[in-house]
């Protein structure tokens, strides 16, 4: 089948039959995430082909994504959310909230960390395929934020409550085999790639329109679709405690 790939400084995306491969491509930085990153996953999502049928999400390197660069939180994005966080938020968001949306299966590869955004990009999937070294953390809390990405509303309907309260709130690290044992992760495999591959084989088998109606139902009835407004709403609270204004 032809190849055909897309590239950006940040993410490449790359076309293979019925599969796109979309791959964080800034290993030396862990595949921390910028805005600008988040603008570019919508867009993706958006304009994803119709011929195609799945979706693996990756991080090139060592690390699946090691969350938000800290070297982000500096100068216009500051001002954007000193200013008026609401489209900033609405914006970041839509970049995570576009792969629950879209019919195609999206698969997320993970090896190494998956750590605050990184986590629920992730957690945006529909499987997590975890590498044995893969390990899951929400931080947020460390800078006096909330996560707010989509990943509480899915992280509950996995794990419940409590175990998404002590994880948020304590920031550990959840270990490969531990997320596989509450049900986050699919499958934890030594060689996350072919275990990818080897899942995709067997969902081609499937029906295309009864895989997609599959996603839809479930989409539906999974609380991860009514957690983003809860987020944004208590984030702005946060940011204004963190500011010393009031939220608007």
């Amino acid at each position: 089948m032809d190849a055909r790939s897309e590239e950006s400084a940040d993410i490449v995306v790359t076309v293979e039959g019925d599969c796109a491969t979309v791959s964080l491509t800034r290993p030396h930085v862990r595949n921390a995430q910028t805005p600008e990153m988040w603008n570019q996953l919508a867009e993706i999502g958006r304009s994803m082909s119709d011929d195609v049928r799945f979706v693996v999400v990756r991080g090139e390197g060592e690390d699946f994504s090691a969350g938000l660069d800290r070297q982000a939180l500096a100068g216009p994005m500051i001002d954007q959310l000193r200013d008026d966080p609401h489209p900033f938020i609405a914006a970041a968001q839509t970049g995570f909230a576009v792969w629950s949306n879209i019919p195609q299966t999206v698969i997320a590869q993970v090896q190494g960390n998956a750590i605050g955004a990184g986590f629920q990009l992730a957690l945006a999937s529909d499987v997590i395929i975890a590498a044995s070294n893969a390990r899951f953390a929400m931080r947020e809390t460390s800078l006096g934020l909330v996560p707010d990405l989509g990943g509480t509303g899915a992280l509950v309907d996995a794990i419940g409550y409590r175990r998404t309260f002590a994880l948020c709130a304590t920031g550990n690290f959840l270990s490969a085999d531990q997320a596989h044992q509450w049900g986050v992760v699919h499958q934890v495999a030594d060689d996350a790639s072919a275990a990818v591959t080897a899942l995709l084989d067997q969902l081609r088998g499937v029906d295309p329109g009864a895989l997609g109606d599959l996603k839809a139902l479930l989409r539906t009835v999974a609380r991860d679709q009514q957690s983003w407004d809860a987020e944004r709403d208590v984030q702005l609270r946060r940011l204004a405690a963190l500011f010393g204004s009031a939220p608007t």
